[in-house]
């Protein structure tokens, strides 16, 4: 008979190498989940801002799992060269030569508990001597294979697994989903709500434009949300009216309704004069600025709210240079202003030649 020691040794050495397999595969498993449940996060529903607590959620419970995983398996595998578990293996091997327990084990393998390596009694001590090197999951299959044996000897009942591999399966991934619903939701909610008011802010700087430019281009966030914000663009002429590149501004708009990125574009008609083109170019600017004044939605820079202009070493260049000769200009406090054009061998008509104003942030 068993003592309640050695009962209470068997049910462990059952149950805790069940539990250390188990412990490995939801350490290995466990990132790919949290690898999922980011890209959900940051791809589909566009979080603006990193999640620390999920991000720190995964990492500590794979240590959690880990020290567990390393107690367990130290504790069965030195409980296993002690003098309880050895009495055991004594007592198991009287029992092999009966003919009754033979019978008993061929009907355990027939419905799965033992493999067929530990059918024989060579294999059930090679089980119970497996050499210390073996590694990890090698050796904790075969103390569970040997003690589930042993249960079947005894006459003792095998323990259901089952509770504690779903336990150690499910807490670990329900942590995780849990934290990371909470975050979706919060997601959902805060991206709807910038949305909306980045939504009335882009409407009102489109119906300013509209009063003044011919075409304009607006992203509508209530249609598409996007983190990385908005772009708001207004020509002041339709292309199919002139011969050159319309004049026209740029406009960056955040989720929390800011004017976070101004830029100009000034076209340069290169069938008129330059200077000409000089003093058209200089009324647009005005103008497109006014507008933007006008608008009088905050904005990230108090640089976005400098008048630009022409510097005269920029009207010095562009006078003294030919139409199809571009230069990167230069860059003032506020501002970086330079001219793009094409080869005149490469020239096209309708080609793109324009002088751009880069606001700085």
């Amino acid at each position: 008979m068993l003592t309640t020691k050695q009962k209470q040794l068997l049910r462990r050495a059952v149950l805790y190498p069940s539990m250390v397999i188990t412990e490995m595969f939801v350490c290995f498993l466990l990132p790919f989940l949290w690898l999922l449940l980011i890209m959900i996060d940051d791809l589909v529903l566009q979080g603006q801002e990193l999640f620390t607590v999920g991000f720190y959620a995964m990492p500590v419970l794979v240590f959690i799992l880990l020290i567990i995983l390393m107690a367990q398996g130290l504790y069965i595998q030195r409980a296993t060269r002690k003098e309880d578990w050895m009495e055991m293996v004594k007592m198991a091997k009287g029992k092999l030569e009966d003919p009754e327990t033979n019978m008993l084990l061929e009907k355990a393998a027939n419905v799965g508990f033992l493999t067929a390596s530990l059918m024989t009694p060579e294999g059930f001590y090679a089980g119970a001597r497996m050499a210390a090197e073996a590694r990890l999951l090698k050796r904790m299959k075969a103390i569970r294979n040997t003690a589930i044996q042993m249960c079947i000897l005894f006459r003792e009942k095998i323990p259901n697994r089952i509770p504690y591999i779903l336990v150690l399966v499910l807490v670990p991934a329900g942590i995780m989903l849990s934290l990371y619903g909470v975050r979706y939701v919060d997601i959902i909610q805060t991206n709807r709500a910038d949305a909306q008011r980045t939504a009335q802010v882009i409407y009102h700087i489109e119906d300013i434009f509209e009063t003044t430019c011919a075409d304009i281009y607006a992203q509508d966030p209530l249609e598409k949300f996007d983190r990385d914000g908005y772009t708001i663009s207004a020509d002041l002429y339709e292309e199919d009216m002139i011969t050159y590149d319309s004049s026209h501004i740029s406009i960056e708009v955040n989720n929390r309704g800011q004017i976070e990125s101004v830029d100009y574009r000034l076209g340069v008609n290169i069938l008129d004069t330059k200077e000409n083109n000089l003093v058209r170019m200089e009324q647009e600017l005005d103008t497109l600025y006014s507008l933007l004044m006008e608008t009088q939605v905050e904005m990230t820079s108090e640089n976005f709210r400098v008048k630009p202009y022409f510097p005269p070493a920029i009207i010095d260049k562009f006078m003294s240079h030919s139409y199809y000769e571009d230069f990167s200009g230069e860059s003032l406090e506020a501002f970086h202003i330079g001219y793009i054009t094409q080869e005149e061998e490469n020239y096209e008509p309708y080609g793109e030649t324009y002088f751009y104003f880069s606001m700085e942030d």
